[in-house]
């Protein structure tokens, strides 16, 4: 379809945008990162009803849509930003579980990799 929106790379857009703006784990608390991620998808995504489409179709985000369905919205506008705020902080967790805590160059050579 002509003109249509890439959702997939709308959302890899602004979870880039994000993380340069602070990411969650450094300086940034969790309400205040979903405000900032809000605030950016409300401005983004230009065709509502398409979004929460595709989100339907989509295997992976279909369940997301369904936890952000559950809670009282005002109409198409404020589910897809609801949505795409959602994805965004689920992507955030999983970006948090596959990185270490400590960075390994942090450790130096010859420290221990555990504790006694």
């Amino acid at each position: 379809m002509p003109g249509a929106q890439n959702f997939a790379a709308l959302i890899r857009e602004l979870h880039t945008e994000l993380r340069q703006n602070g990411p969650r784990d450094r300086g940034i608390e969790r309400g205040r990162w979903r405000g900032l991620a809000h605030e950016l998808t409300a401005h983004r995504i230009k065709a509502p009803q398409e979004f929460l489409d595709w989100a339907k179709r989509d295997r992976h985000w279909s369940f997301t849509l369904a936890e952000v369905m559950r809670e009282s919205h005002s109409g198409p506008w404020e589910l897809a930003s609801r949505l795409l705020t959602a994805m965004l902080d689920e992507l955030e967790d999983e970006r948090e579980t596959r990185e270490p805590e400590v960075p390994a160059e942090a450790l130096g050579p010859g420290a221990p990799l555990f504790a006694d």
